[in-house]
């Protein structure tokens, strides 16, 4: 008999990503999902929608009755500190309403998917390096960015741990890194792959990111059921990369040009102030921000290893999850294939 499993967050990358690989290992597959959800990630598959919203406790209750496991992957993710009220409503009030749901429920494991942005880095002892990358032990000490999609994803993730060690729940906290790869309609890191096959990144700040496949990041999450420790939290992540790094990879495997002028601070701060502006002006988040020139000029580096010794983490190649990242924009029509030799 197959286990039950809902996703929420279905639509995202990770979503949608994690619903194909939950089918292929057989589970019984609901998918939370509202009215508006674009569900193209798993429509030519045997997964049940069920209608309903985080933030909403009742819808929420009736989708996890009868679960076996709950995957929880749905966020609102921005770097615009505008949006913090949005973020704080469905991050920490929709995780708690998902806690509360499967405690009533009785649900065998709940994964809550974090992000390595709910752990410390960029500290003041130097964590967050290359040379010295963030673990699971770095506490959070982020404010200072003020960056409040990491505040309410590090609350949400303590409110997973809290009733893990109250004894009400076994759940277990995954924190992705940077994801590429494909199933990402909206589309959120793609955006990347498609910039650089538009025009190329010329210019690049000087912080970096950790980069992983976001095929990876599933198998360790689906591994979690019967690996994970419970509270515990794991990183998955890959390969630290500057931006510049990162960019070249991603030239090198489209055939576009290299990056080559570094971006200076305050050229980027005034950017930022502008799109702030106008953000407020319109009502919009803007493409570029404060807080995302905060984040693109900061070392955010991690270490994978304690997901790769007891989640069985893979590490693919970076340039591959470009590469799947490119094939999968190609074939849904969001570019045009390039002419190019493929890194191998």
């Amino acid at each position: 008999m197959a286990y039950k499993a809902l996703v929420t967050g279905a639509s995202g990358l990770m979503g949608g990503n994690l619903v194909r690989h939950l089918v292929k290992r057989d589970f019984e597959v609901y998918a939370l999902v509202r009215k508006t959800s674009n569900t193209m990630a798993f429509e030519d598959l045997p997964v049940k929608k069920t209608y309903g919203d985080i933030t909403d406790p009742e819808s929420l209750q009736e989708a996890v009755k009868g679960m076996d496991y709950v995957f929880h992957c749905a966020a609102y993710v921005s770097v615009w500190t505008y949006h913090e009220k949005l973020m704080r409503r469905v991050n920490v009030d929709g995780t708690r309403n998902v806690v509360d749901a499967c405690i009533q429920a009785g649900v065998k494991r709940l994964i809550h998917v974090s992000t390595v942005d709910a752990i410390g880095f960029a500290t003041p002892d130097g964590y967050g390096t290359k040379e010295k990358p963030s673990t699971e032990e770095v506490p959070y000490q982020n404010d200072w960015m003020k960056y409040p999609y990491a505040r309410t994803k590090w609350e949400s993730q303590e409110i997973v741990r809290q009733a893990v060690k109250e004894g009400k729940l076994d759940a277990v906290v995954v924190n992705p890194a940077f994801m590429l790869g494909p199933w990402d309609p909206k589309p959120s890191s793609g955006q990347l792959i498609l910039e650089a096959v538009r025009g190329g990144t010329i210019a690049y700040a000087s912080g970096g990111n950790n980069v992983v496949d976001v095929e990876d990041a599933v198998i360790a999450t689906i591994n979690a059921l019967e690996k994970g420790r419970s509270g515990e939290l794991y990183i998955l992540g890959n390969e630290n990369l500057s931006y510049r790094e990162l960019f070249e990879k991603v030239a090198d495997v489209l055939g576009t040009p290299r990056p080559r002028i570094p971006l200076p601070y305050p050229i980027a701060w005034i950017a930022g102030k502008i799109g702030d502006a106008y953000g407020l002006a319109t009502g919009k988040e803007p493409t570029i921000c404060s807080g995302l020139v905060r984040l693109a000029f900061l070392p955010h580096y991690f270490s994978p290893e304690k997901a790769r010794r007891e989640l069985n983490l893979p590490a693919t190649p970076v340039e591959e999850a470009i590469e799947k990242a490119y094939r999968w924009f190609v074939d849904h029509g969001y570019i045009k294939p390039r002419k190019r030799k493929v890194a191998s």
